[in-house]
C-alpha cells in the first residue's frame, strides 16, 4: 500500500526509543529515504515486537507532529469502549476489572500509525514494517525489561494460552537473551503492511481478535472496530521560562503538565527538585493529579474544563497551596479516589526530529504491563486493558459509556521557541507522566544536557504501582537526603526503590542545540538507544 514517494533523507536526524532494535528500525527508515516521522513510526511498529510488555498492535497511540511551515497537529489514536459495555453489570459484579476481556477497548494504534504516515511521512506505509516483520519472524533476544516483566506478571500470563505459547519456554517465562520468536505477529504485521489499517478494522485480523475476545466474555463487535476513527486536533500549550510546551488535549492528561508548569512558573525560580524544596513541588504534582482524576474524560461525552484548569485563578491556587506547609488538600473527591485506584500503566515513547523541521513525539501503550493479559493466538496480538481506567461512579466525567474513550495517560510533548520547534519529549510512567515531564523541564531549563537530564535521580508522587497510596512518594536511592527529608516532612510515605528504577518512568529526549545541531538521549532505565546524525 503506497502512500508517498521516497525522497532523499534529511541531512541531520535524531531519534530516541526505549529499545536499541527499535532505534535501528527507525534509522533504517531514514536510510531508505524517510524523514523523522517515518523513523518514529517504523520504530513504534518495531517496539510492538521487541517490547511487548509495554506496547502492542492491540494498544493505543497519541502523538504530536510538527512539519516545516505548518501548525503542529495532535493525533489521537485512542480507542473507545464497546457500544454494548454495561457499567451497571460491572458495578454489580464488584467493579471495573483491571485485566481480562472486559478491560479491552478498541485498539487505536494501527489507525494512528496510518494517520501519522499520511499526515507527515514520506515513505510508503508498507516500507515502515520491514524491520518489525523480520524481528517477529526471525526472533530477537528477549530484552532484560521484557524478561523482568514476564517474571513479575507470570500469575497473570500463565493462564492465557496465547501468552504461554509466545512468552514461555518449558513452562517458565523467557529469560533475558533467550529467543523471542512471534510468527503469528509477523503474519499480522505483514497483512497490515499490505492492506493498511483495514486489515485490522475491517478484515480478518480484527475478526479473529473480536472472535477470541467474545469467546472470553467481551461484548466487543466487529462494528466497534469498524467505527473507530483517529482524531486530529490542535495541541494545547503554555509558555514556561520562555519556551512553549505543547501537548495533546483531553482525553489525554497533557493539560496537567501545563498546570504544573504554570504553578512552578509562579514560584521561586530557584526551587530545587532534589533539595529542601521537594515538598513544594510534590504538593503541586499532587494537586494536578487530583484535578486529573476528578475532571479528565472524553470531551465528546463529558465537558472537561480545560480553560478553568489552566486559568490564572486555578494555577495561582495550586502555587499558593504548595508553599503552605500547613495546607492540607484533603482527601481526593470520590471521583478522584476511584480513578486513583486504577492501574498505573506501561508505555513507550519515541521522539524524533530532522533537519527539514519535522518533529514527532509518539506515545503508545498497553496501559498495564502486558495489558489485559490476553494474546489472540491466531494473530499474535496482545490486547491492552485501557478500559480499566474508566470509572463506574454515576455522574463521574470518566464514567464508562459505550462508544466513549477512557481518560488517557498518554501525553506527547513538543517544545517551541519563537515558533520554531526546539525539542521532542516523551516518557512512560502511567499517571506520573506529567511529573516526569516536569522533572525533565526543570533539569533542561537549569542547563542540563539531554543525557544529564535523563540520568538525574527522580521521585514521583503516588508511584506507579496499581495499589500505591496516593500520599506515597517513590524515590530512587540517589535522591539526596535533603529532598527525602523534605518529602517526609510533608507527611508523605517515602518508598525507596532501586538505582535507575523504571518505577520513576523512562523518558526519551531530542533537543535542538546551538547552531541547529540535534541531540538525542535515551533513558538508562530502559533498554533504549539514541542516535544523532549530523
Amino acid at each position: 500500500m503506497s502512500i508517498h514517494a521516497p525522497a532523499p533523507a534529511p541531512t541531520a536526524f535524531a531519534l530516541a526509543t526505549p529499545h536499541a532494535l527499535a532505534t535501528a528500525a527507525g534509522e533504517q527508515a531514514v536510510r531508505d529515504g524517510g524523514n523523522a516521522v517515518d523513523a518514529a513510526i517504523a520504530a513504534a511498529i518495531a517496539l510492538t515486537v521487541v517490547y511487548p510488555h509495554q506496547c502492542a498492535v492491540g494498544g493505543d497511540l497519541i502523538a504530536l507532529v510538527a512539519r516545516p511551515g505548518r501548525h503542529p497537529v495532535a493525533v489521537n489514536g485512542s480507542g473507545a469502549a464497546p457500544m454494548a459495555a454495561d457499567p451497571d453489570a460491572l458495578a454489580g459484579a464488584g467493579g471495573m476489572p483491571v485485566t481480562g476481556p472486559l478491560s479491552v477497548t478498541v485498539p487505536g494504534v494501527v489507525a494512528g500509525w496510518a494517520t501519522l504516515s499520511r499526515t507527515a511521512g514520506r515513505l510508503p506505509f508498507d516500507r515502515l514494517f520491514t524491520s518489525a516483520i523480520a524481528y517477529a519472524q526471525e526472533g530477537v533476544p528477549t530484552a532484560p525489561g521484557v524478561a523482568h516483566a514476564l517474571t513479575l506478571e507470570q500469575p497473570l500470563l500463565a493462564p492465557d494460552e496465547g501468552m504461554r505459547e509466545v512468552f514461555f519456554a518449558a513452562g517458565r517465562p523467557l529469560a533475558a537473551g533467550e529467543p523471542l520468536v512471534q510468527p503469528a505477529l509477523a503474519r499480522t504485521l505483514a497483512a497490515i503492511a499490505d492492506h493498511g489499517p483495514d486489515a485490522l478494522y475491517h478484515g480478518e485480523i480484527g475478526a479473529s481478535i473480536v472472535g477470541h475476545l467474545r469467546s472470553l466474555g467481551s461484548p466487543i463487535t466487529r462494528d466497534d472496530l469498524a467505527r473507530h476513527r483517529t482524531e486530529t486536533t490542535e495541541p494545547i500549550g503554555r509558555t514556561f521560562r520562555g519556551e512553549e510546551y505543547l501537548t495533546a488535549p483531553p482525553n489525554s492528561q497533557g493539560q496537567h503538565l501545563l498546570q504544573i508548569l504554570g504553578a512552578v512558573e509562579r514560584l521561586d525560580p530557584g526551587l530545587d527538585l532534589l533539595g529542601a524544596d521537594a515538598a513544594v513541588l510534590a504538593r503541586v504534582f499532587r494537586q494536578a493529579a487530583n484535578d486529573r482524576d476528578t475532571f479528565l474524560a472524553d470531551p465528546r461525552y463529558a465537558p472537561v474544563p480545560v480553560d478553568d484548569l489552566l486559568g490564572a485563578a486555578r494555577i495561582a491556587r495550586i502555587a499558593e497551596a504548595a508553599t503552605d506547609p500547613d495546607a492540607h488538600p484533603g482527601g481526593p473527591s470520590p471521583t478522584a479516589a476511584a480513578q486513583a485506584a486504577r492501574p498505573s500503566g506501561d508505555t513507550v515513547a519515541v521522539v524524533a526530529m530532522d533537519a527539514e523541521g519535522n518533529a514527532v513525539s509518539l506515545i503508545q501503550s498497553l496501559f498495564h504491563s502486558f495489558g489485559s493479559g490476553i494474546l489472540d493466538p491466531a494473530t499474535g496480538v496482545v490486547l491492552h486493558n485501557r478500559g480499566s481506567f474508566f470509572s463506574l461512579l454515576p455522574g463521574a466525567p470518566n464514567h464508562l459509556r459505550g462508544g466513549s474513550r477512557p481518560a488517557h495517560t498518554l501525553m506527547p510533548v513538543l517544545t517551541r521557541r519563537d515558533g520554531a520547534v526546539t525539542g521532542a519529549h516523551g516518557t512512560m510512567g502511567g499517571k506520573a507522566q506529567p511529573q516526569i515531564h516536569a522533572h525533565l523541564a526543570l533539569r533542561l531549563h537549569a542547563g542540563d544536557s539531554v543525557t544529564t537530564a535523563l540520568h538525574s535521580p527522580r521521585w514521583v508522587v503516588g508511584g506507579m504501582e496499581v495499589d500505591a497510596p496516593t500520599d506515597a512518594v517513590f524515590v530512587e536511592p540517589d535522591v539526596p537526603a535533603a529532598a527525602i527529608g523534605s518529602l517526609r516532612g510533608m507527611g508523605a510515605q517515602v518508598q525507596v526503590g532501586g538505582t535507575l528504577d523504571e518505577q520513576v518512568g523512562h523518558g526519551q529526549l531530542v533537543r535542538v542545540g546551538p547552531g541547529g545541531t540535534l541531540h538525542a538521549a535515551a533513558d538508562p532505565r530502559s533498554d533504549g538507544a539514541a542516535i544523532s546524525r549530523a
